[in-house]
C-alpha cells in the first residue's frame, strides 16, 4: 500500500485467497482506508471468507470498510 501511486482514488482489494488476517494485516487495511479517504476516494474489499469476516466483525472493521 505504501507504493500505491499518487492520484489513485479507487481501490478494490480481492481477499479471495486470504483465509486469515493478522493484526498487521488489519493495520494495512486501516491505513489504506485512511489514505483513500484523505484522497477523496473509495476502497472496497471483496470476496471475504467467513473467518476473515468474523475478525472484521469482532474488531469493528465491518463498520469501517466497504465489504461486498
Amino acid at each position: 500500500m505504501a507504493k500505491l501511486p499518487e492520484g489513485v482514488t479507487s481501490l478494490t482489494l480481492d481477499l479471495s485467497q486470504a483465509d486469515y488476517v493478522s493484526s498487521a494485516g488489519l493495520r494495512v487495511l486501516l491505513g489504506a482506508q485512511k489514505r483513500m479517504g484523505t484522497a477523496g476516494g473509495t476502497m472496497t474489499v471483496t470476496n471475504v471468507c467467513e473467518a476473515v469476516r468474523n475478525v472484521f466483525d469482532i474488531t469493528g472493521f465491518s463498520s469501517i470498510l466497504t465489504i461486498v
